[in-house]
């Protein structure tokens, strides 16, 4: 056989072991966003009292008496977007896809859950925080706002830039608890590369961007500044402009002291 020959038949094959792959990778997926792990279920119970103290303790801030419902398989309407954590702010339910989380600790059935899906599992401990940060977010302003006001202000009624500006300054908040609780620090941002327009937004910029925008305020400010950036996220102007924003933020905040 010559030597074309054989890597043609060598390229065949493999695009037909690849096709095959991620055919399984994508069954796996879909199967293991409906699998309750009884595992990640556990941790979460024994857990989710000392991450909530840690996240009080780390960050400064004061989460309510109460305690979310908790769900250990996905909404099916969700699993084509990939979301590996979901906090519904109307049922104050977190849904985490159980079987697609893994344990701080891996076991052997977390190493295959990884390698079957292509590397699409998250552990759970950053999940978990990530969600709760939500929660915890969500009460603050219906202690403010109350319950039905936040309906009303839900995103049907929200223009595309009022949307961002909001997921900015959520995601971020979570991102930097679920970091600060993880004992983990993100390289620095690159806001020259930021968008100019609200169809360019993509996660890049809502969660790391968000992150790099919160985190000198709530480093400052704790939970003071955390409840000054949900009830002043970023003017449709501010959305395009965030160090700007986070400048204003922070000289508005020293005037409150």
């Amino acid at each position: 056989m010559s030597k074309i020959k054989k890597i043609k038949k060598i390229a065949l094959w493999s695009a037909l072991s690849s096709a095959v792959y991620f055919n399984v990778v994508s069954i796996s997926t879909d199967y293991l966003y409906q699998h309750k792990d009884q595992d990640i279920e556990k941790y979460v119970q024994e857990n989710i009292e000392q991450l909530i103290l840690k996240q009080e303790q780390e960050i400064g801030i004061n989460y309510p008496s109460e305690r979310p419902k908790i769900e250990y398989t996905f909404p099916e309407k969700y699993i084509e977007r990939g979301v590996i954590g979901l906090y519904n702010d109307q049922e104050d339910t977190l849904y985490l896809p159980s079987g697609l989380l893994t344990q701080p600790q891996w076991d052997f059935n977390d190493f295959v859950a990884k390698v079957a899906t292509f590397n699409r599992t998250m552990n759970v401990k950053r999940v978990l925080n990530h969600e709760l940060t939500h929660f915890y977010c969500d009460k603050l302003k219906e202690r403010v706002w109350g319950k039905y006001y936040l309906f009303a202000h839900s995103y049907r009624f929200l223009s595309d830039e009022e949307i961002i500006a909001d997921k900015i300054i959520n995601e971020g908040i979570a991102e930097y608890i679920e970091n600060k609780v993880d004992d983990e620090e993100k390289k620095p941002f690159n806001f020259q590369e930021w968008p100019l327009e609200v169809e360019e937004f993509s996660n890049h910029e809502i969660y790391q961007g968000g992150y790099a925008i919160v985190k000198p305020i709530i480093d400052k400010y704790k939970e003071k500044g955390i409840q000054f950036l949900l009830f002043n996220p970023p003017s449709e102007k501010e959305l395009f402009t965030p160090q700007e924003y986070q400048q204003r933020v922070l000289a508005d905040i020293a005037k409150l002291r």
